[in-house]
């Protein structure tokens, strides 16, 4: 019984590390690409299609590792990869929207630069006898 848990716990550790390794290389490869884009003033609206294009590599990867680990828990192929495919939109989505964010934090104050001064106009004073009635 002992050793029936002690292979299950080796084993759930390999199927672990063998998802591991893929998402911490491309959750790394994301930090840098995120890092990259900020250097080449990448829009917001162009972040996403950005991370997505330079970690090309790790996303295979990442989206293998997870199709195989979960059709052997059970699931078929098409489920695999519809559920590894929200997975790796979601780590994409944590970068994308923190660099939009910052993205518009840098815009704000480039955009609320103070502007020209406003000329006042002085403000017209009349003599008192001219805005009270005449006295009979």
């Amino acid at each position: 019984m002992i050793a029936l848990l002690a292979a299950s716990a080796i084993y759930m550790s390999a199927t672990q590390a063998a998802i591991s390794a893929p998402t911490d290389a491309f959750r790394g490869c994301l930090r840098e690409a995120a890092t990259k884009a900020k250097s080449e003033k990448v829009t917001g609206d162009g972040i996403e299609a950005y991370l997505k294009t330079a970690c090309t590599s790790q996303m295979g990867t990442l989206t293998d590792a997870l199709v195989a680990f979960r059709m052997k828990n059970g699931m078929t192929r098409k489920a695999a990869l519809a559920d590894a495919g929200m997975t790796v939109e979601d780590y994409v989505a944590t970068p994308s929207d923190n660099y939009k964010f910052m993205a518009s934090q840098d815009a704000k104050p480039a955009a609320a630069a103070p502007a020209a001064p406003v000329a006042t106009a002085k403000p017209v004073v009349t003599p008192a006898a001219a805005t009270q009635p005449p006295k009979p």
